[in-house]
Parts: structure tokens; sequence; C-alpha cells
């Protein structure tokens, strides 16, 4: 009796969801060269997968679904444009608003101050945080109603785990046995074997991290402000906005969530890059198998979950 043979298929996408996104398909076969096709096909379906959401959800495309939906062109949405926008009316409930998936009009502002290099005024921001203090639709079951103004509608804070979970499902079949997508940093792993996943020190970008993380069955997602931000009179901004406030988040250098899927990991990172840790610890308790390890200025550590970490 033979034993089955095993096989990985890896590839490095660019651009794919505005990030470099590898893809790895670990297939079994009966002969070497069957198990080098299963993990090629599985891995081909992943980034196929991938693409035609991308197509669905990007903003840089005005004939997309999700800009056709949002400038009030398009009605009836498919049923994925549909699970994101739930999915993000959930996270803005479940946070008390430190999730919003409009809150790109704040970043848009802090672009424009620090391409005037001139701060936004206090007045300026509390308006725009009013105007944002309801979400501008309602979603209940399949059924998606604009009750404002949706323009500024982008879900880039969750359509790319969303994106990543449905990658990693469309290259699950008959003889696969372990896949891995990681899109700069937005990670979702099944399978068999466990991934060793390292969290960076933002103080020391490229050096030993500060965790490895062993994980099996789920995902992880960063958010912070080492790579992204606003400089404004030699004064750096961290790229995290409080979409209640307008203003941007001090002292987060660095948040890193675990969860079963990657589209949960998604929102929770920014949910616990925005609150307060005495306000996120409570919010995460809440979700099954949660976890999250917070990097805040001067490299103190706060974490909160199972994290089955190593150095």
């Amino acid at each position: 009796m033979s034993v089955p043979v095993r096989a990985t298929s890896r590839g490095i996408y660019h651009p794919l969801l505005g990030t470099n996104v590898e893809v790895r398909v670990v297939a079994r076969g009966g002969t070497p060269a069957v198990a080098r096709a299963v993990a090629a096909d599985a891995e081909a379906a992943v980034v196929a997968e991938m693409e035609r959401l991308q197509d669905v959800f990007t903003v840089y495309d005005p004939g997309s679904e999700l800009c056709r939906w949002r400038s009030g062109r398009l009605d009836a949405v498919s049923a994925e444009l549909s699970d994101v926008l739930g999915a993000a009316q959930h996270w803005w409930e479940f946070s008390g608003g430190a999730f919003h998936p409009a809150a790109g009009a704040f970043r848009q502002r802090w672009l424009r101050a620090e391409a005037e290099q001139e701060l936004p005024s206090a007045a300026e921001l509390d308006e725009l945080a009013a105007r944002l203090a309801v979400l501008p639709f309602r979603v209940a079951g399949r059924r998606v109603e604009r009750i404002g103004d949706c323009a500024g509608v982008d879900l880039n804070a969750i359509a790319k785990g969303y994106i990543v979970d449905r990658g990693v499902a469309a290259g699950r079949r008959d003889g696969v046995c372990d896949v891995l997508v990681n899109a700069g940093g937005d990670l979702r792993h099944v399978g068999d074997e466990v991934v060793r996943v390292g969290v960076e020190n933002p103080d020391a970008i490229g050096g030993r991290p500060l965790a490895a993380v062993v994980l099996g069955d789920g995902a992880m997602a960063t958010s912070g402000s080492v790579y992204r931000g606003f400089r404004i009179a030699d004064q750096w901004y961290g790229h995290v906005i409080d979409p209640r406030t307008g203003r941007p988040v001090p002292n987060r250098p660095s948040t890193t969530v675990r969860a079963a899927s990657a589209i949960t990991a998604d929102a929770l990172a920014t949910v616990v890059g925005v609150l307060a840790w005495s306000e996120a610890v409570p919010l995460l308790e809440q979700v099954s198998g949660a976890a999250a390890l917070a990097v805040r200025s001067g490299g103190e550590l706060l974490s909160v979950g199972e994290w089955h970490q190593t150095v």
C-alpha cells in the first residue's frame, strides 16, 4: 500500500489588496506529481477568489460594486457586499463606535492637513465626528438600506480580512491538508500543521520579534501607527483615528489580535487600537477565542487571552 506524499505550492502576489500576498498550500497525493498539481490548483483557486472579491470592494474603481452602491447607482447588492456591510454594522454597534466603516473621511481630512501643514481645528473635527455618529446604512438579514450619505463608506478595516477568509475557503478541497494566506499582516491559516508567526517590535523594525505566536486553525491581524500616519510641523500623528472624536490615537505603536477568522481579527485590531485598554479587555473577553497583544510607547506590553506565545 503506497503512502501519500506531500507537496507545497507557494507564491507571492503583488499588487493584490494593495500589498504583497503570500499563499501557501500543502497537498497530498499518490505521487509527487499528483500532490503538486492538487496544491497548485488550490493555490490558483485562492488567488482567483481574492482577485474577484477585490474587484467587489475596491474604492479605487468607480465601477466596483461598493462604489456603485455607496454612490446610489446600485440598490440590490451581492451576498458578499451584504455580508461585509452587516459585519461592519455589527462591529460598530459592538464597539460603541470605536469601529466605523466610514472613518476614511477622517483620514482624508488628516491627509489634507499634512499636505497643507496645518492641523484641523477642533471645531471642524467635532463637526465631522457628529456627522458620523450615526451609521449611514442599515442591514437586516441580506437587505441593505442607505439611510444617510454613504459616499465615505470604504470597509477597508474589514474587507481585507473577509477576502483572506474567503480565499482560504476556496483553497480547501480533497487532497489539500493545509492553507495559509498572509496579506500584509492579515493572516489566516487552516490545516493539520501549525505555523509560528512573529509579532514585530515597532521600536525595532526588522529586528527580533516581541513574541512568536504558535497558530493552528485561526487568524491574526495587526494595526499600528509605525508605518502609516501624518507628519505635520515635525510632529508625527499615527494613522489610527478614533472615529468618535476624529483625533489620532496616541501611544499605540502596535496592536495584534488573534481570532478564529481574519475578518474578526481585522475588526478587533481596529477596536483595540482605538479604545483604552480598560475598555478593550471586556469587549475582547466577549469574543470566543480572541486574544490581543498591545505595545505601548516605550515598549510596554499588554495582553489578554491565550497566546501560546514563545520568544
